[in-house]
């Protein structure tokens, strides 16, 4: 990679504005327990779809009506109706904006959605949309409520999805059988990509197959897409030493409305990542743009869609993969070691500006995620991963880093651990479990996660041959002129490079 996309990239790289990161897990108790859908997706100005699902026998139906912060998803529901077995109309009445119940049990209903795509431009990755050219149906925020049956341990949701798309279009899933039909083995994490121009490619890594689903035009081509996405999958899987799953799916979409070309959004649900980019005109920005999504998103597939764990410990699966998402740019030669050093440093500056950065811990400040803002979280857990890093490395002279530690959480809480997904563990004790290799590594997490923590970046990273300075509201982080060797071959496996800097001298 070029020096100039390198660049391009550090400028992307853990800014707070643009960094939108969710993912989805689980849901809420419903009484409808759908089977068979069929969606009708209406193309036009009134961007709307009609919704049509056979159930079980039921009475009630509840609706989300937020997610990850969106509220009022409820209030896009409407003309609900419903039949009784022998097809005899039920009468239904709305309880509430998103409450639908009826006196007696019905077993097929029907409804329309308004497919709007959102205002705001960062939350068309989480929610479902159709505009005139194409759109993202997110059967979460599609289908009522529901559960899986609670007499099986198996808390995924399966369903047979039939699609009629406007003429031309074509459809693209993890799960599908053809362009129209899909056997969704979770609906609760499905995303489907529709459209009337999509273009599609595969590739194998390692037993799993990679397909890039795009639209619209891009300064970098779809072969460069696909690319930069499986050397990414590829680094990622060498650090989990395992694939991720067996299909995994990238959608790269342009925002459904005008949005800033150093504009995006990502998600990952299940085994695909959604990307909405902005479209910048050189190809060099465009695809360092296109290296800081993925880097973090495709980590997503792991981690901690790949765990069978439970709870708020966004600072370890959002902030520490931050971190490592900044780790494997630097290993792939998409960033230089001396960006990486100012992206932590961007962080510590996100870490300073929180009025209340020693008032919670990393542990309470992910309960507040959507309330006081994700950014806080990302910056803080940021910088403590690479302190860890650093630690470790240093005790252990190189034997240890925080790389080695999710193979480990794989095998502790991944498929391969027999986990009952119906009873996941805890997130936040099954990540500081693999955290705490040691007393050193248990009392790093006491005093940074479990902890408010009161982080002087000054302080902790001298014993490491490194320096801060801080220019008004900046921080710079810079290597010793004088480095013990010692500090140099830990400050080499991070990608330090002492002979380029000898030259520059």
């Amino acid at each position: 990679m070029s020096t100039r996309i390198r660049r391009a990239l550090s400028q992307f790289l853990t800014a707070p504005t643009l960094l939108v990161v969710i993912v989805c897990f689980g849901g809420a108790t419903a009484e409808a327990q759908v089977n068979k859908v069929t969606i009708r997706v209406n193309a036009d100005a009134q961007s709307q779809i009609s919704v049509e699902a056979e159930c079980a026998p039921t009475s009630a139906w509840s609706f989300r009506d937020s997610y990850a912060g969106i509220v009022g998803l409820g209030n896009r529901v409407k003309s609900l109706k419903a039949f009784a077995a022998g097809g005899a109309v039920v009468t239904v009445r709305q309880i509430a904006p998103r409450q639908f119940e009826s006196s007696v049990a019905a077993v097929r209903f029907v409804y329309e959605l308004n497919m709007a795509p959102p205002l705001n431009p960062l939350e068309a990755s989480r929610i479902s949309w159709v505009n005139e050219q194409r759109g993202l149906l997110m059967l979460r925020d599609i289908l009522p409520i529901s559960t899986a049956n609670p007499q099986t341990s198996d808390a995924r949701q399966a369903l047979r999805l039939t699609l009629n798309l406007p003429p031309g279009w074509s459809a693209y899933s993890n799960d599908s059988l053809n362009s129209r039909e899909f056997n969704l083995s979770d609906y609760d994490v499905a995303i489907i990509a529709i459209g009337a121009g999509l273009r599609s490619s595969s590739r194998r890594i390692n037993g799993a197959t990679l397909t890039v689903v795009t639209d619209g035009q891009w300064s970098f081509t779809d072969s460069e897409a696909m690319d930069l996405a499986a050397r990414i999958y590829a680094a990622h899987r060498a650090t989990f030493e395992s694939s991720s799953s067996v299909n995994v799916m990238l959608n790269v979409f342009p925002f459904p409305r005008p949005a800033p070309p150093t504009l995006w959004t990502a998600e990952t649900r299940g085994a695909t990542v959604t990307l909405l980019n902005g479209n910048l005109p050189s190809k060099v920005g465009a695809l360092a743009q296109l290296s800081t999504p993925l880097t973090h998103e495709l980590f997503h597939l792991w981690v901690p869609n790949g765990l069978a764990l439970d709870g708020d410990y966004d600072w370890f699966y959002e902030g520490f993969t931050v971190y490592e998402a900044a780790r494997t740019a630097v290993r792939l030669d998409l960033l230089m070691f001396p960006e990486f050093l100012n992206a932590i440093a961007r962080a510590y500056d996100g870490y300073l500006v929180n009025a209340e950065r020693e008032r919670w811990s990393l542990v309470e400040a992910s309960k507040r995620r959507w309330s006081a803002g994700s950014a806080a979280v990302y910056s803080e857990s940021m910088v403590v991963a690479f302190l860890y890093d650093l630690r470790l490395r240093m005790q252990s002279r190189g034997k240890q880093s925080i790389e080695k530690i999710y193979p480990t959480l794989l095998l502790k809480y991944g498929a391969r651990a027999n986990v009952d997904p119906a009873r996941p563990a805890d997130g936040n004790d099954a990540a500081l479990n693999v955290l705490a290799l040691d007393e050193g590594t248990r009392a790093f997490a006491r005093a940074f996660v479990t902890q408010p923590a009161k982080i002087d970046l000054r302080q902790e990273l001298a014993p490491f041959g490194l320096q801060v300075e801080t220019f008004g509201l900046r921080t710079r982080i810079n290597v010793s002129e004088d480095l013990t060797k010692q500090q140099r071959d830990l400050l080499r496996q991070l990608g330090y490079n002492d002979v380029t800097r000898k030259r520059k001298n």
